[in-house]
């Protein structure tokens, strides 16, 4: 079964950005970071290329996008963005050479600690990592019937812990669930209840049950987490 973002109903409820709120949280994370012209940023999961494109709206000319999906690195290039194929954990670039890692509705379907040393590898000293993703609010670890960020969800200390151990610095932390939920009354609007969404998706009404059971047991949120990598 391909992934959650590759399905016809995600894609067609979240658009190019593929994930809860479009670039909401992009914008966010520049505001924050505020990189300028001549930072060295990569877009770490960039799939088709939403969050270059903001960048470049404001003004950041030195932006490279990984994706590990040929489908939607194809639909980047045709936009004319500077894309290549790779894994998140071995990322063919030289140490300490970035200042600003986005990783975005990514990182939850990554090997995450080899990503997150990866990244701390990558980044220069003071560099920033901006992420945001899934977590479990109940803080359990539920069985999802497909590939899914939500699979990979774990409560907010694990996380934050994964980062100090590999050498970062977090310096923000902040709950955006109002969007996951948000992004969940729309699809419920669409396909009538969250049942009928992740039978859109899955195709299987066992499945989707399974998946509804799974959302239940961790009622999943949504992060951005802003972390420096120490000198």
């Amino acid at each position: 079964m391909k992934p959650l973002y590759l399905s016809t109903a995600v894609r067609a409820g979240l658009g190019s950005a593929l994930r809860p709120g479009g670039t909401t949280l992009t914008k966010r994370i520049l505001d924050l970071a505020a990189p300028t012209a001549n930072s060295m940023v990569v877009d770490a999961g960039c799939g088709s290329g939403a969050s270059m494109e903001l960048l470049k709206d404001y003004g950041i000319r030195r932006i490279v996008g990984f994706d590990i999906d040929p489908q939607l690195a194809g639909e980047a290039r045709q936009k004319g963005l500077d894309i290549a194929l790779a894994d998140l954990a071995r990322l063919p670039l030289p140490d300490s050479c970035l200042d600003l890692v986005l990783c975005e509705c990514v990182w939850n379907l990554t090997d995450k600690k080899r990503v997150t040393s990866e990244f701390a590898r990558v980044l220069r000293p003071g560099g920033y990592l901006a992420l945001t993703d899934i977590y479990s609010r109940t803080g359990k670890t539920a069985t999802w019937p497909l590939p899914c960020c939500f699979a990979g969800a774990t409560d907010l200390a694990t996380v934050t812990n994964l980062f100090t151990e590999a050498g970062f610095t977090v310096e923000l932390l902040e709950d955006h669930s109002p969007l996951l939920n948000k992004t969940a009354a729309e699809f419920v609007f669409t396909h009538g209840s969250l049942q009928g969404f992740w039978q859109a998706v899955t195709g299987d009404a066992h499945l989707a049950t399974a998946a509804c059971s799974a959302a239940a047991a961790s009622r999943p949120g949504l992060f951005l987490l802003l972390a420096r990598r120490r000198e």
